[in-house]
């Protein structure tokens, strides 16, 4: 991965000079096609979807069991494994209410306290909650409840329905509605209509900073659109 090439030396160590942020997505397309975006916003960050870097053949090989904690802990500790992480790096696991029990949240939850930088960030019920605060501030006029609800909701917001190219530029603002509709911000389990992702955005922001993200809007962001759009013409002529 070019990230590992990445660092000047000092003496014989590699001093690398950016932040890992490891993230395990459970959902399809949605959330690693919008994590995976990070990794053009900055060289202070890399981003690693930890699908990408795991197949599920490899965790079937060495475990069966498919129960849901287990599943997404071996997922990580696999990737780590074949990775590395580092005590400046951090994983996330970013995951919907709607898919896990309460019971199985505090599994995971429980597991992540033994490590200072992993973390579980919960949307309730689902993903498209944090996407519905990059447009709107204020979730409670919305009428939707389920996940099939918001996904439904989200695609009314930007003409040609969602794509995450044209929802990251509001990442700020998403960040700052998502928090201020958390009234119970140190309680892991968000309450209905209220995602938790705003910590990871946090996070992000932390290392690359408000003016890094402004650049990466005002510069890269277009050639990604430029990029998109090229790609969609070529397949639709190939059609």
């Amino acid at each position: 991965m070019m990230r590992k090439k990445r660092g000047y030396k000092r003496d014989v160590e590699l001093v690398r000079d950016y932040k890992l942020f490891a993230i395990a997505c459970e959902g399809g397309k949605r959330e690693p096609d919008y994590f995976k975006v990070f990794r053009f916003v900055s060289n202070r960050i890399a981003v690693d979807v930890i699908e990408d870097v795991v197949s599920e053949e490899e965790i079937l090989s060495i475990s069966s069991n498919k129960s849901a904690p287990k599943w997404v802990l071996d997922r990580a500790i696999k990737y780590i494994e074949k990775e590395g992480l580092s005590d400046e790096d951090d994983l996330w696991f970013v995951m919907d209410i709607d898919r896990w029990s309460n019971e199985q949240l505090r599994e995971i939850a429980s597991y992540c306290e033994k490590f200072p930088n992993w973390h579980i960030v919960l949307s309730n019920p689902c993903f498209e909650v944090w996407l519905y605060f990059h447009k709107k501030a204020d979730i409670g006029k919305s009428l939707s409840s389920s996940c099939n609800d918001f996904k439904n909701e989200i695609s009314t917001f930007e003409k040609g329905g969602y794509h995450p190219l044209k929802f990251i530029p509001n990442f700020i603002e998403a960040i700052n509605n998502a928090k201020a509709a958390d009234n119970d911000k140190n309680h892991f389990l968000p309450k209905a209509k209220v995602s938790k992702v705003y910590q990871l955005g946090e996070a992000i922001i932390n290392v690359i900073s408000k003016k890094g993200f402004d650049i990466f809007v005002s510069k890269t962001l277009p050639l990604l659109i430029e990029q998109e759009i090229e790609k969609a013409r070529k397949s639709k002529k190939r059609k």
